[in-house]
């Protein structure tokens, strides 16, 4: 993790990125909390939209793992349809935030929204 933050900054200093877009890539790695135990469930769920056209991030939302299984139970089944029908596989999702990997398990880009979900 420390790598990747240094080879950002790096970028920065040479003047290969902007600060706007350092930050960007900054707030993109996972985050390293101090004294979280992953096999103690202390893993969460993140969720990042952002507007493609301003780059700005309109949506940060980070939840427990635990709390994010509990939520799952209660999406309507029509909207658990429409997902689908858009081609986003909720129980891979599901399945992936249960399993015990971490990192990014959906990354959407429209003209609308992107939508990035990870593990941490």
């Amino acid at each position: 993790m420390q790598e990747e933050k240094m080879r950002i900054l790096k970028m920065l200093e040479d003047r290969k990125i902007t600060a706007e877009e350092a930050a960007r890539l900054l707030d993109a790695l996972p985050c390293e909390q101090p004294g979280a135990d992953k096999s103690r469930g202390d893993k969460r769920v993140r969720v990042r939209v952002t507007d493609p056209k301003t780059g700005k991030q309109t949506v940060n939302l980070t939840v427990p793992v635990g709390l994010a299984k509990f939520a799952m139970k209660f999406v309507p089944v029509k909207t658990m349809q429409e997902l689908a029908g858009e081609g986003i596989d909720i129980d891979s999702i599901i399945s992936q935030v249960m399993s015990e990997n971490i990192g990014n398990i959906v990354d959407v880009e429209s003209d609308k929204a992107n939508v990035q979900i990870s593990i941490e």
